[in-house]
């Protein structure tokens, strides 16, 4: 896998680095590929949690499995982005994860939110795009942990998409950025 990434966002090329967790911006195309994909427009949709009370109680196991994941991703947040990809696909041996519906998808994307908001800060959204890739990883098949670019101004953004449901984020917030890394399994 290349280390550099490069993405086109309103006329520029964008590059990201993934050793040194540099971005870098050209006008001219660097023989790149033209990122033209488009999310679908479509998003997980949280369950209401209000209306059933047992749902504000998670199952114990997805609280600690949580808990874990919340821990790996804060224990490896000031590493360079290639060296979290590194320990995202260490940590993913062994555990084969099942294909389920999109209802599962939805009740999983929806406990997570739950546990994340308990939280007493809000994670970087990496950070919180690696304990996500951590917390679906045994329960959906098709995962895919995304880095976007947009400018100007430059920013940057991590979410996570099984197929075209966005997990961790809102279709409104990632819709401008352009896709310049793309994490599978």
């Amino acid at each position: 896998m290349s280390d550099v990434f490069q993405a086109w966002s309103n006329g520029r090329w964008i590059s990201l680095d993934l050793n040194s967790n540099r971005y870098s911006m050209s006008t001219t195309s660097v023989a790149c590929p033209h990122e033209s994909e488009r999310l679908i427009k479509t998003k997980a949709k949280l369950r209401d949690c209000l209306s059933s009370p047992p749902a504000f109680l998670p199952p114990l196991h997805l609280v600690w499995h949580y808990a874990r994941a919340a821990h790996a991703a804060r224990t490896i947040r000031s590493q360079t982005i290639a060296r979290q990809l590194e320990f995202l696909r260490a940590s993913l041996h062994g555990t084969a994860p099942v294909s389920v519906g999109v209802e599962r998808i939805h009740y999983y994307a929806s406990v997570f939110q739950h546990l994340r908001n308990l939280r007493f800060r809000r994670p970087p959204c990496l950070e919180d795009s690696v304990a996500g890739y951590l917390f679906f990883y045994p329960y959906i098949a098709s995962l895919e942990l995304l880095v976007g670019v947009k400018q100007p101004p430059f920013r940057a953004h991590a979410w996570l998409q099984s197929g075209d449901l966005i997990l961790n984020d809102t279709k409104g917030a990632v819709d401008e950025y352009s896709v310049i890394l793309r994490f599978e399994k």
